[in-house]
């Protein structure tokens, strides 16, 4: 059973498949950081929870991954691996550009 729609939800015909607000904003990120040159990506699956995985496609072996969390009130994307903050979910634009400053892609590196 998915976290987002019930146990026999698919194929119910009139029963509405609800989608969580936390796919939404995932698949909003995924195409502000699918739309950056040099950067490859895709949601998946952790523990349940939709993640974003993004890797340089030039040096594949820097990934990083990105979800989405309800934190001090808000919804934030947040790093998966720390759960630090990267920014809120209204922005994904300014979100895909750390994404991008992560995976040092064209040079640029984390500061």
């Amino acid at each position: 059973m998915s976290f987002d729609k019930g146990r026999h939800a698919a194929g119910k015909g009139e029963e509405p498949v609800l989608t969580s607000d936390r796919r939404i904003f995932v698949r909003a990120l995924d195409e502000a950081v699918r739309s950056r040159p040099g950067v490859a990506c895709g949601i998946v699956t952790r523990q349940g929870i939709p993640v974003l995985h993004a890797i340089n496609s030039e040096m594949p072996s820097h990934s990083v991954e990105v979800g989405a969390d309800y934190v001090g009130g808000d919804w934030r994307y947040t790093w998966a691996r720390t759960g630090d903050a990267i920014g809120p979910v209204d922005d994904p634009e300014s979100v895909a550009d750390a994404i991008v400053a992560a995976l040092k892609v064209n040079g640029r590196g984390r500061s």
